[in-house]
């Protein structure tokens, strides 16, 4: 626990850093996706045609899906969390627009990023299964998304939504270093981060969780 309120602390100190994206300078079949940012959690926007998106959020069960949302929750949730959840939402394309733009929710940013279709329909299927996995979905009305139980990893403050955020857009293709705990997220050209930094901050794959209760 000491550890946790440390890195806590770390976390709060270190806020205005941003960790940096760095696409594939030619990716085969080029799909945009997209980068939503709203000030403490990330997520992707994800294409699965037809103008629609898909969206998926990791949190934890009590804050995120049942909106347990007292600053002792938060805290909760961040360090001793007994139960994470995956969402899922869908934005469609509007009219007139050529963007997905989330509400209720609204992201305070959003950024494409160009990566290969293959890499996005692996991630699509990999997530899908995954929530699927999760058994009956709950509906969340506060931010229009519905959640599963997800056992598939463990959610603290050194594994949230953020973390996954940077590990799907890697599946991806993409170069992603610096600090990934805060949603802060800046898309750059590919040129502008070398091999070596990359491979020195490549983010770590998921531990995987035998049960629902070990959290």
């Amino acid at each position: 626990m000491t550890r946790a309120v440390i890195l806590l602390t770390l976390v709060t100190m270190l806020g205005g850093c941003a960790a940096t994206i760095s696409p594939q300078p030619t990716p085969q079949r080029p799909t945009a996706v997209y980068v939503a940012d709203y000030g403490i959690h990330s997520s992707l926007l994800l294409p699965t045609g037809n103008g629609r998106y898909v969206e998926y959020a990791f949190g934890d069960w009590g804050y995120a899906a049942l909106n347990h949302c007292l600053p002792q929750d938060a805290l909760g949730a961040l360090l001793v969390s007994f139960q994470s959840a995956l969402g899922r939402r869908y934005v469609d394309v509007q009219p007139g627009q050529s963007d997905p733009h989330p509400v209720h929710p609204q992201p305070v940013k959003l950024q494409v990023v160009y990566v290969p279709q293959d890499r996005v329909d692996r991630v699509l299927q990999e997530l899908d299964e995954r929530y699927q996995r999760g058994g009956q979905p709950v509906h969340n009305p506060e931010n229009d998304t519905d959640y599963v139980k997800d056992n598939t990893e463990h959610y603290w403050v050194g594994n949230n939504c953020n973390h996954l955020t940077a590990r799907w857009l890697e599946e991806m293709g993409c170069g992603v270093h610096g600090l990934v705990v805060l949603s802060k997220f800046e898309v750059v050209p590919p040129q502008k981060a070398s091999g070596p930094e990359l491979a020195r901050n490549k983010i770590t794959a998921p531990t995987m969780l035998s049960n629902s209760g070990s959290d």
